[in-house]
């Protein structure tokens, strides 16, 4: 999802370009260029909200599990992936090969979640849509209930990366952190 430019910034030293500002001379050429940059810093940015907005509830389905907090889901015709909002979970690929502890169960967990349940929606915050590597940040929701919150109060997801805005159920997850904390459960047991 990247913004999309009028040109290639890439092809500006082409044969071709070189002739344009040889004809348009350089006043015409720097003209051409600010008309770009403005249209390319007022261009629609998908990072946005878009039409979405906090409360409303879209249906996916599954198409991949990547682990605990990233699914790619079939979302408006197309395989996108979802990182789920301020939570974070142990990583099943590190550098060693071996997942840090409770990865694996965060992973399960998600699975057996979204495999068994009759609806799987997403709610988006009020803040950015996406992350830097163009994943939809979202709540995720397995027949009604917030898959975010359920990883955290099971230990096995971590409150994480509250980014306002995009800190709607905070308390709500922070509730949950303090739960799995005082039963120790999953990471809070080590």
């Amino acid at each position: 999802m990247k913004r999309k430019g009028i040109f290639d910034l890439n092809q500006l030293n082409t044969r071709e370009n070189r002739r344009m500002i040889k004809k348009l001379g350089w006043p015409g050429a720097v003209l051409v260029l600010a008309i770009a940059a403005v249209a390319y810093f007022f261009a629609d940015d998908e990072s946005d909200t878009g039409d979405y907005t906090l409360g409303e509830f879209h249906e996916v389905t599954v198409d991949q599990f990547i682990d605990g907090d990233t699914t790619r889901f079939n979302f408006n015709g197309s395989s996108e992936s979802f990182r789920y909002l301020i939570i974070d979970t142990p990583e099943i690929r590190t550098d060693s090969g071996t997942p840090e502890p409770y990865a694996v169960e965060a992973g399960d967990r998600v699975r057996e979640l979204l495999i068994g349940a009759d609806t799987i929606e997403v709610e988006f915050d009020v803040g950015p849509m996406t992350d830097n590597y163009d994943r939809y940040l979202a709540y995720i929701y397995a027949d009604g209930e917030m898959v975010n919150e359920t990883l955290v109060r099971e230990g096995l997801a971590t409150v994480r990366y509250a980014n306002p805005p995009n800190t709607s159920h905070l308390d709500v997850l922070e509730e949950a952190e303090a739960a799995a904390q005082e039963e120790n459960a999953g990471l809070w047991s080590e």
